[in-house]
């Protein structure tokens, strides 16, 4: 039985893998594997519903080249938060890990990024940082200044200034408010 492999947006954890699986199942699409960004389907059971299908349950078919570039920086990215724990990478190291997981030079994976999402990589990760700060100062009771250890930043004023500049109030101020909005993770 033949295969197509197609490209799937907005995929960040494992409940995303287990949600496409899903969409498939519903969809009454045989598959042999899903994995963050892809799934492996049989090329004899294709639905003309399974575009509007993923859009429905958050994910998107992804169509062109420079798409799927986008989106394995992103899966790359995300993974350095969620399988290696290290949010602590300078711009160098960031650039040499991206190049080593998307398999392109960094010059090139920047431009294809910036002109997919109108902002940069390193503004990318800043925002997936921010929201990691975020959520220890919901879910842990570690001061400021060790969130800002645990996650690289070389001063606590650094943090606090690009906290601010991106969430426009004080860590102080929103540690105060009850129920803050986190922003999901594909949604950055």
């Amino acid at each position: 039985m033949s295969t197509k492999t197609i490209k799937i947006g907005n995929m960040c954890c494992d409940r995303c893998i287990t949600a496409v699986q899903k969409v498939l199942d519903d969809s009454e699409i045989k598959y042999k594997n899903v994995e963050l960004g892809s799934a492996v389907i049989c090329e004899n059971t294709t639905n003309k519903n399974l575009e509007s299908n993923l859009r429905s349950a958050g994910f998107e078919l992804i169509k062109t080249k420079e798409e799927n570039i986008t989106e394995k920086i992103k899966i790359a990215i995300r993974k350095l938060f969620i399988e290696t724990k290290k949010t602590d990478f300078n711009n160098l190291e960031l650039k040499e890990y991206l190049e080593t997981n998307v398999q392109l030079p960094y010059k090139r994976l920047s431009e294809i990024f910036s002109q997919q999402e109108n902002r940069s990589v390193e503004k990318y990760f800043i925002l997936l940082r921010i929201e990691k700060v975020k959520s220890l100062i919901d879910e842990t009771d570690l001061s400021f200044s060790e969130i800002g250890f645990k996650l690289g930043y070389n001063s606590l004023s650094h943090l606090s200034r690009q906290f601010k500049s991106i969430e426009s109030i004080s860590m102080q101020n929103y540690r105060l408010i009850p129920n803050n909005k986190r922003k999901f993770i594909d949604k950055i």
